[in-house]
Formats: C-alpha cells, structure tokens, sequence
C-alpha cells in the first residue's frame, strides 16, 4: 500500500538532489495557461485505461502536477500494454498547445515516468485530427506539443503511453502529473 507523502520531496537528477518544500506545487512549471482545463472546469469528461484506487484519470487535470493519475499494476507499455488518459470537452473546441508533466507526486517520482507517448486530438466523432508520437524530454522528462496551426473542432484529447519505466517500480504502474491544455 502507498503511504502519504512527507513535507519535503527529493528529486533526483542527474546531477545531485534537488529538495522541493510542499509549498512549491504553488510555483508555475510552465507558461501554458491551461485555459481550457480552466473554462470548462467542472464539465470536463476524464477517462483512462485503468487507475490505481484514488489515483483516477481527474487528477492529471486538476491544476495540481503534484497529485498524478497513476495506471493500474501492470498497466504500463513496459508489460505490452498501452495505458491511456483522456480528456474530454464538453463542446469542440481549438487546441494550440498540450504541456504533459511528468509524475511529480512525493514520494513516486522516480521510476513511474513515460518515456515515449502518443498525444491525440479527435473530434466529436472520434477521428483523429492531429496525433504527435513523441520521446517526452527535457529535465523533468515533459512533453510540450505546439502544432504549426491551431487544431480546431477538438472533442477529446488523449495520451498513449508507448515506452514507461513500469517495470521500474515495485507497484509495476505509471503516471502524468498534469495534462495541460490551451
């Protein structure tokens, strides 16, 4: 069984730990508004493959990367499956930006990470409008997608993980700390 987190996380990287105080889920990791996750806040739709019980597909759109959706045991790419979180709007709308944040939740931040995922933007009818394959980079292994032109006629936005260090943990699962949207 999970246990709760402590005040104080330690994030290695690297080069040497960084302590980050509980207070720091207040400071921004990004400049994506996440205006959209804002405008329909409470009309949105959440689904996944699977969730580990009170770790469910709402928090990776929550405002809070510090709270993560994490899959079910077993349900990683690094077990042959292709775990998946989904966002659904409750009109179209149009997307210019995704920022996906990597797990962050204390104490589970190293060995849950997706490495390699697919991002999708579908219509109401479920067609794929624009999908980005993608390694997820940079130090806090995020993925930013930034289409050339604004995507529009958006219904549902969903994240396929393809490669994940699910085999690296002892729960065999993964997470996404946030999913942000603008």
């Amino acid at each position: 069984m999970r246990m709760l987190p402590l005040c104080l996380t330690m994030i290695c990287f690297a080069s040497a730990p960084i302590l980050l105080a509980a207070d720091d889920a207040a400071k921004p990791l990004t400049d994506n508004s996440n205006g959209l996750i804002k405008e329909f806040q409470g009309k949105l739709k959440f689904s996944c493959s699977t969730f580990w019980p009170t770790w469910g597909p709402e928090l990776a759109f929550d405002q809070n990367p510090y709270k993560s959706w994490f899959t079910a045991r077993r349900d990683a790419a690094a077990f042959g499956t292709k775990p998946w979180v989904a966002v659904e709007f409750p009109q179209d709308v149009t997307v210019r930006r995704v920022t996906i944040l990597a797990n962050r939740e204390p104490p589970w931040q190293i060995g849950y990470t997706i490495l390699v995922g697919r991002l999708e933007l579908l219509n109401a009818k479920g067609e794929v409008l624009y999908q980005r394959d993608d390694e997820v980079g940079g130090e806090r292994l995020d993925m930013e997608v930034r289409p050339r032109k604004p995507i529009e006629g958006v219904r549902t936005i969903r994240f396929t993980s393809h490669k994940d260090e699910g085999d690296q943990n002892p729960y065999d699962d993964v997470a996404i700390g946030e999913m942000m949207v603008e």
